[in-house]
């Protein structure tokens, strides 16, 4: 018994020093494989932010085609822009009151030459009721758009042209329409007669001069024995 307890002391030190160097070493394999997971992960997630950076930089330096724009867009926008207000507001249509009226006062002077048919126009070019299939030959925007304008300032301020009755707008075209026939009649007359009125005035001069040369020759008759 007492040789077993020795032997026991004995053999008690190198038995708790191998095992003390036995668990230093698991603790350091551990702490190995624990340092060695940590380094590789951190180089994947450093190779993944590496791989999102040349990504995203690719994607920053890659053309956007959705935000390229055509030439000539921003001034066919800014023109659209201005005609839709001008059409909105009826600046246009009131300009191009404005200069049929002008021609049509030029046209009731005889002002205008004969070779000039800018004055002649076809208020029934479209049908009124804007069906498109009618007497016109064809879409007379600017004519229907113009007598619309008209309705609507004679009609009064604060009123809009779609509270206008229909009959009253055809009615109002058809007068425009008789009142332009006649003024191209009238003018055609006025033409007429001032032509009549310089070949009577050119026949008078030409009587004339052919009488003042009879009588030339006669007094030189007359004064020869």
């Amino acid at each position: 018994m007492a040789d077993r307890i020795g032997g026991d002391a004995e053999e008690a030190p190198g038995d708790r020093g191998r095992r003390r160097v036995l668990h230093l070493g698991a603790q350091g394999s551990a702490l190995r494989t624990q340092e060695e997971a940590r380094k590789t992960k951190q180089e994947a997630s450093s190779g993944g932010d590496a791989a999102e950076h040349i990504r995203a930089r690719r994607l920053a330096d890659a053309p956007d085609v959705f935000s390229r724009k055509n030439s000539g867009v921003e001034s066919r926008a800014n023109r659209d822009k201005l005609e839709l207000k001008s059409a909105s507001d009826g600046s246009a249509s009131y300009a191009a009151l404005e200069k049929k009226a002008e021609l049509y006062e030029k046209l009731c002077r005889g002002e205008l030459p004969d070779e000039d048919e800018v004055y002649c126009v076809d208020f029934f070019r479209k049908n009124v009721n804007g069906n498109g299939a009618g007497d016109g030959d064809g879409a007379d925007a600017d004519a229907d758009a113009d007598a619309m304008v008209l309705a609507a300032k004679l009609i009064g301020p604060g009123r809009t042209s779609a509270l206008m009755d229909r009959d009253e707008h055809k009615r109002f075209v058809r007068e425009v329409h008789e009142e332009a026939s006649e003024a191209r009649e009238k003018a055609s007359e006025f033409k007429l007669r001032r032509r009549e009125q310089e070949a009577a005035r050119r026949d008078r001069l030409r009587q004339a001069y052919l009488r003042k040369q009879l009588d030339k020759l006669k007094a030189a008759q007359q004064i020869q024995p």
